[in-house]
């Protein structure tokens, strides 16, 4: 299993490399529809190299195609299975910007059992495997001991209002408002996987999304628990493959029961 997860980073860096140096648009100021047009074109590019190459070495393997099916997601499957994320961040990425970064997820049994999520930019390669920690670029990360969520960097994602999603933006921006006056300071800071990955090694204290996205947060979820913190959802069950009412990871049950509170 560490060979394979060795190899699957050598195959993401790879990927990721060629996206800086042939996909970033050189286009700036499009119409939306370009964006998207630009998007689809890098992602498939992505998608494409990592499944090719990750075939190559464990056919047997399957791929999840259910990025937007979440009856699927939340179905599983009765074999090892890949989720991946091929180019995540993708408004940051069609502007010029970042971060944004690419995740996969060997799921076994229905749950994370490694990870890895590479952010080209300060390249920094993330990984965690199930029982065995989780690391930054090869050294082992925890969360970091701060207890009280008057003192803690803390983080969210919104959503945009548009195709049904506009009950969990006005969600979001309900619990921001009551989040905002009892924390240190808030911030949106791009993927979800990252900012995840961000409080296994000890830069956030929290980070919380409604809604049921589950693909996108399998990666950063097992960094979390390898790390030493906590991922639930936003109510406080366990957080699995099955969970529909978000996603809440904290370096403590602490910070997370005081979130819940206030959510």
């Amino acid at each position: 299993m560490d060979q394979l997860q060795m190899q699957a980073t050598e195959i993401i860096k790879n990927v990721a490399r060629e996206l800086q140096e042939k996909y970033v648009p050189k286009e700036q100021g499009v119409s939306k529809e370009r964006m998207v047009e630009l998007f689809e074109i890098a992602n498939s590019f992505a998608e494409h190299a990592i499944r090719t190459a990750l075939n190559k070495i464990v056919p047997d393997i399957a791929w999840a195609d259910a990025e937007f099916n979440i009856v699927a997601q939340q179905k599983g499957m009765d074999k090892d299975y890949w989720v991946c994320d091929a180019l995540d961040g993708a408004v940051h990425f069609l502007q010029g910007c970042f971060p944004w970064v690419i995740s996969l997820v060997l799921m076994r049994n229905n749950q994370p059992e490694f990870s890895i999520l590479y952010y080209p930019e300060k390249d920094e390669l993330f990984t965690a495997k199930r029982g065995g920690g989780a690391f930054l670029n090869g050294i082992k990360i925890e969360v970091n001991s701060r207890k009280t969520l008057d003192s803690a960097f803390v983080s969210t994602f919104h959503r945009y209002g548009d195709d049904g999603e506009k009950e969990l933006l006005e969600k979001t921006l309900l619990s921001m408002k009551r989040v905002i006056p009892k924390t240190f300071a808030l911030r949106i800071l791009g993927p979800a996987s990252l900012q995840m990955a961000y409080i296994a090694c000890g830069r956030l204290e929290a980070f919380w999304e409604f809604g049921n996205d589950i693909y996108d947060w399998l990666a950063g979820s097992l960094l979390v628990e390898e790390a030493g913190g906590v991922v639930t959802d936003t109510v406080g069950n366990a957080f699995g493959i099955k969970s529909n009412l978000g996603i809440l990871s904290t370096n403590n049950t602490i910070i997370r029961d005081e979130l819940i509170r206030i959510f």
